[in-house]
Order: structure tokens, then C-alpha cells, then sequence
């Protein structure tokens, strides 16, 4: 398994997780699955939040957003900025930690 420096680096390499057992038999299959799903793990930390102000992204790696949009899968990357995927969009990039507040 690749270790990665930073939350960035994931989300750049993204393409590297995905599971290429569709060649296995219907029977093998499934566990080919449930280990790959073992494999990539949800980063620690995750929390979902909800956006208190519309957000237009000026940037290639920020997102964009709406104020009441869910922001899901977020993650802390330094002071004043994290990581999350817009739920309405399926969208992901870094966001302001002070448009959000954490849901759970």
C-alpha cells in the first residue's frame, strides 16, 4: 500500500485505489471485493459539516459550494483550510474551515 505525505497526495492519486476484479469468477469475486473495501480505509478524522455561506472557489483545488450544502468526508489539512466533497456536486478540493460547521 502507497503512504502518502499529505491529504493532497490522495486525493491526486485517487486513481490508484480502484479494484480491478471484474476478470474473477462470480464466487471469488465478492471476496476479491471485501478485501480491496479492507484494503482503503476512510482517512481518520472524517466529519461531516454544513456550509453557512455560499463559497465560490478560486482556485483549481478548492470547490465550490452553497450555504445549507453538506460537505462530507472532510478533513483538517492547516490552519483555516480542509479538505471535503460537496455532497450536492460529488465535487472535491479544499474549502474554508470558517464557511463550515461540523455536523458530526
Amino acid at each position: 500500500m502507497k503512504v502518502f505525505d499529505c491529504v493532497c497526495d490522495v486525493v491526486h492519486h485517487a486513481g490508484v485505489f480502484q479494484h480491478h476484479s471484474h476478470h474473477a469468477p462470480q464466487h471469488q469475486q465478492g471476496y476479491a471485493h471485501m478485501q480491496a473495501a479492507r484494503s482503503v480505509r476512510s482517512p481518520p478524522h472524517t466529519r461531516v459539516y454544513r456550509a453557512l455561506y455560499d463559497y465560490a472557489a478560486h482556485d483549481h483545488d478548492e470547490v465550490s459550494f452553497r450555504d445549507g450544502d453538506v460537505i462530507v468526508n472532510a478533513q483538517p489539512i492547516d490552519e483555516g483550510w480542509m479538505f471535503g466533497t460537496v455532497q450536492r456536486t460529488g465535487k472535491s478540493g479544499m474549502l474554508p474551515a470558517n464557511y463550515v460547521e461540523c455536523l458530526h
